[in-house]
């Protein structure tokens, strides 16, 4: 099952300019002060349109390469590791999620970071990278217990994709995994907060999933997709009869779309 936000125009796979000096040379503008990307073929055309005989090169002839990329993703990936989720079942299913999601963002050539929450914190467990496999060893180390702060989870996937927001150069994908109980807030209280950084998400235009880890239609289901409704982000819900791996991919391959 899955419940949709709003639409937005579609950026993942098209060209966008490059910050640095990777991507295709497309064409050239002037040089900034700082620019060490110089494009020589412009560069030396305008100096012969003023020079005489040799090539003088003056300041005001220097180019710099304006490079294009196709745009991809950016993904931060916040798993719930509270006591809800302890059963050797739900432990083992996480790190199967993880390593596929892992697999999937290296095929794509996306960027990933992990965030984990439990208790009343958060922590980095693979930190923002376009070279996730080196890091999954550290899912050996993936242990669950305590309280649900889901909401300074969200906040920390939040700060991780903020750089990526800033430079405009990756799209935002922010990907939340729970069974959708908090009891932690960050100082008010625990539903309303997590909500109120939901909106923060969309005010944010980060695109965002809500995976449901619930078995019922109860508590932890109702508030997940009232999450998602803040969030304006897509809903789905987990089945335990369903085949995880073809899931997973089929969810992140139509989220892509919508990027």
């Amino acid at each position: 099952m899955l419940l949709k936000g709003c639409s937005k125009k579609k950026l993942y796979g098209k060209h966008v300019d490059s910050k640095n000096e990777k991507g295709k040379y497309v064409k050239s503008r002037f040089a900034s002060k700082l620019s060490k990307d110089i494009a020589i073929d412009a560069t030396l055309r305008s100096a012969v349109g003023h020079s005489q005989g040799k090539i003088n090169v003056r300041k005001e002839d220097l180019r710099e390469k304006i490079r294009k990329h196709k745009a991809r993703g950016s993904i931060a990936l916040v798993i719930d590791m509270s006591g809800s989720m302890v059963s050797d079942k739900k432990i083992n299913r996480i790190k199967a999620i993880l390593e596929l999601i892992i697999n999937n963002t290296i095929k794509h050539k996306d960027k990933l970071s992990v965030v984990g929450f439990k208790g009343k914190k958060s922590e980095i467990i693979i930190p923002n990278t376009k070279y996730p496999k080196s890091f999954l060893s550290k899912l050996d180390t993936v242990t669950v217990g305590g309280t649900t702060p889901i909401a300074i989870g969200l906040k920390k996937g939040i700060e991780v994709l903020k750089k990526d927001i800033k430079e405009n150069e990756y799209i935002p994908m922010l990907i939340l995994l729970s069974d959708g109980r908090p009891n932690v807030g960050l100082g008010g209280g625990p539903i309303q907060d997590t909500l109120e950084v939901g909106k923060e998400i969309a005010n944010e235009k980060i695109h965002n999933i809500i995976i449901d880890f619930d078995r019922t239609s109860g508590q932890g289901r109702n508030f997940n997709k009232e999450l998602a409704f803040n969030s304006k982000g897509t809903y789905y819900n987990l089945e335990k009869e369903m085949n995880t791996e073809h899931v997973i991919e089929g969810i992140l391959n139509h989220e892509r779309l919508n990027l």
